[in-house]
């Protein structure tokens, strides 16, 4: 099973965030993958490591076994073209 994190924002007011957490969330548990979840509001340490490790702001975002995914939206894309499982190791 791979090592899947995804960083998110317990301190974010938009919308999209906070639904694109929440759906993040959810297809990963709908796939029964488990991940660690590493809030950016709550650590600026936490933050810089997400930044380095993807170069951008946005969130959520999906890390497996270190390398960047991408966001809830390219998670997604990688789903409606069956290369999610892939990704993930399962």
């Amino acid at each position: 099973m791979a090592d899947v994190v995804i960083y998110t924002s317990s301190a974010t007011g938009l919308l999209k965030v906070k639904k694109d957490q929440t759906l993040l969330k959810s297809l990963l548990d709908k796939k029964k993958v488990s991940y660690i979840e590493k809030d950016v509001a709550a650590d600026s340490d936490v933050h810089a490591e997400m930044k380095a490790g993807s170069g951008k702001k946005d969130l959520p975002q999906l890390f497996v076994d270190g390398a960047f995914i991408g966001t809830y939206d390219d998670a997604l894309e990688l789903e409606e073209a069956g290369e999610l499982n892939a990704k993930l190791g399962i």
